[in-house]
């Protein structure tokens, strides 16, 4: 019963809690067998989960947060590198995103290895994308244009 303290979810507390009746029950001489311990055990620890722990839920502090999720919403608008050539439905190609390789077709246009694509939609895997006319800085590369001249 003390992994409660470790495992949170009131499930661990109620087949200890159980397992103390029952214990109880044969040091009264209530039951008698090996078996017969086990069955009113698995019973009581069922009957005790079912129906006491949304009850000890609501008394708990644990944390609760439900957020929504929509995978497709966060990767719109994102900017990906195109791996290989990405083109139409003929031509399609894979681009880096979120550190994975995807396929990957261009809406408008052929986007060359390298290049930098904004993520329109997505087809099953398939993200839609279209060619970025001012593409980001690769790594390393400054975002500021160095003039020459002295």
């Amino acid at each position: 019963m003390l992994a409660e303290l470790i495992v949170p979810g009131a499930v661990v507390i109620f087949l200890g809690a159980a397992a103390v009746l029952i214990a109880g029950a044969r040091g009264l001489g209530l039951i008698e067998s090996l078996m017969s311990s086990f069955t009113a055990w698995f019973v009581l620890s069922l009957a005790m989960v079912i129906g006491l722990r949304g009850i000890v839920g609501r008394f708990s502090s644990a944390e609760k947060s439900v957020q929504p999720t929509d995978e497709d919403l966060d990767s719109f608008g994102k900017i990906v590198e195109a791996i290989t050539a990405v083109g139409s439905e003929d031509q399609s190609g894979r681009v880096r995103f979120q550190g994975s390789s995807w396929p990957a077709r261009s809406l408008k246009g052929t986007l060359e290895p390298g290049g930098r694509a904004r993520i329109v939609d997505r087809e099953n895997l398939v993200f839609l994308v279209e060619p970025v006319a001012d593409p980001l800085p690769k790594q390393g590369e400054s975002s500021t244009p160095i003039k020459g001249g002295s």
